[in-house]
C-alpha cells in the first residue's frame, strides 16, 4: 500500500502541464486507477479512472468532471478529475486524498473507496477555499495599504499603516479620519461579494463610546491569477514595498509591528504569512494581476443594498447575523464608484489629484 509520505514525495515530482489541456498523468500504483498531474499553471489536479462517479456533495459535486482524455499511444482514457482550490496547501491534501483512496481499496473498487472518502475529500476541498480565501483578502489588503502608502507624505505613511485593522477580527478594515473603509477582493469579473452582517456596508452612526463615520466606502478589487513571469503582484511584493516605503518615511520603527500584524492575518484559516521565512513559499509566492480596484460610496441611496432599517423593523432577527451577496454594477452614477487604486487611496486620504 502506498501510504502519505510515499505519495507526496511523488507529488513534488509532478511536473506541470506545457499548455491549456496537456497532462502528465502519475500514476500511484500499477493498476493506475489513481493519478496526480499538474495543469499549466501547476495547480494540483486527482485523475480517478474508470467509470463516472457521482458525488453526493455539492463541493465534491463542483470540483469534479468526468472526462475522456485522449493519449498518443494508448486508447483514450475515460477518468474523474478533481480540481483542487489553487491555493493552499494543495500538495499536502492531494496527497491525503490519494492516499486514503488507496488505503480503501480504490485499485479494487474504486466506487466504494470514493463513497467511504468523500466525506473527507469535501472537508479537504473547503478547508483548502477557507485558505484561498484568506490568501486573496491579504492580497486585496496589502494592495490598497500599497495604494495609501504611495499616496500618503511621509508624516502620515507610518499612521497610515497602523491605522489598518484588517489584520484581525474588526469592525472595520479601516478608518481614516472619519472614514471608513470595509475591504472586499473577488477574482469573480464582477463586484460580487459575500456580506457578513449590515454593519459592512453601512457607516458607523455615532455612539457614546465611538465617534462613528462620516462616510464608508466599500472597495472593491478583481484579481485574477497571473501567468509565472509576467508583472504581477505578490504578498511578498507588497509587504516589501510596504516596508520599504515605512523606512524611506522614517517610520522604521513601525516595520516590526507591521510583520506580526501581517503574520496574524488568516492564521485562524491556517495560513498564517511570516515574511522573514516565507516569502519564497508557495501559496504566497501567488502572482496576482488586478482587473479593477472601485470604491463604492455606500451612503448612496443609488446603492440598492439591504440596510439596518430593512432588518431592524423584524425585531426577531440579528441584525449582525446576516450573510449575503452584493452584485455592485460597475457604475452607479457619475462619482461612484471611484475607480483605480490611487484615486481610491486619494479619497480615503481626503487628497486630489
Amino acid at each position: 500500500m502506498t501510504n502519505y509520505e510515499e505519495v507526496l514525495e511523488q507529488i513534488n515530482a509532478v511536473p506541470a502541464g506545457v499548455t491549456g489541456n496537456d497532462r502528465s498523468i502519475t500514476w500511484l500504483t500499477d493498476a493506475q486507477v489513481v493519478g496526480l498531474a499538474r495543469n499549466h499553471r501547476g495547480h494540483l489536479e486527482l485523475f480517478l479512472a474508470g467509470d463516472q462517479l457521482k458525488p453526493r456533495t455539492g463541493t465534491v459535486k463542483s470540483a469534479m468532471h468526468y472526462h475522456s482524455w485522449h493519449r498518443d499511444t494508448q486508447p483514450p482514457l475515460s477518468a474523474n478529475r478533481i480540481l483542487l482550490p489553487a491555493l493552499g496547501h494543495f500538495d499536502q491534501v492531494g496527497a491525503f486524498i490519494a492516499a486514503e483512496l488507496l488505503r480503501e481499496k480504490a485499485d479494487a473498487n474504486l466506487e466504494r473507496a470514493f463513497v467511504v472518502t468523500e466525506p473527507l475529500i469535501e472537508l479537504a476541498i473547503k478547508r483548502l477555499e477557507i485558505s484561498e480565501n484568506a490568501i486573496l483578502g491579504l492580497v486585496g489588503e496589502l494592495l490598497l495599504l500599497d495604494a495609501l502608502c504611495r499616496r500618503a507624505d511621509d508624516m502620515h505613511v507610518g499612521l497610515v499603516v497602523q491605522a489598518w485593522d484588517g489584520w484581525r477580527r474588526s469592525a472595520r478594515d479601516l478608518t481614516w479620519e472619519g472614514t471608513g473603509v470595509e475591504i472586499k477582493t473577488t477574482t469573480r469579473t464582477t463586484s460580487s461579494h459575500a456580506v457578513h452582517g449590515v454593519h459592512q456596508i453601512e457607516p458607523a452612526a455615532t455612539t457614546d463610546d465611538a465617534p462613528g463615520e462620516s462616510r464608508l466606502l466599500l472597495v472593491s478589487i478583481g484579481l485574477r491569477q497571473t501567468d509565472p513571469n509576467v508583472p504581477a503582484s505578490s504578498i511578498p511584493s507588497l509587504v516589501e514595498s510596504i516596508v520599504a516605503r515605512l523606512t524611506v518615511s522614517g517610520a522604521s520603527g513601525l516595520v516590526d509591528e507591521f510583520l506580526k500584524r501581517v503574520a496574524m492575518y488568516g492564521s485562524e484559516s491556517g495560513i498564517g504569512y511570516e515574511h522573514a521565512t516565507m516569502a519564497n513559499e508557495a501559496p504566497f509566492t501567488t502572482p496576482f494581476s488586478v482587473t479593477f480596484i472601485r470604491g463604492y460610496d455606500m451612503a448612496d441611496p443609488a446603492v440598492e443594498v439591504l440596510r439596518r432599517d430593512d432588518v431592524v423593523a423584524h425585531q426577531h432577527v440579528d441584525a449582525q447575523s446576516l450573510t449575503f451577496r452584493v452584485e455592485l454594477p460597475a457604475t452607479i452614477s457619475l462619482n461612484n464608484p471611484i475607480a483605480g487604486a490611487r484615486r481610491v487611496a486619494e479619497a480615503i486620504l481626503g487628497l486630489h489629484s
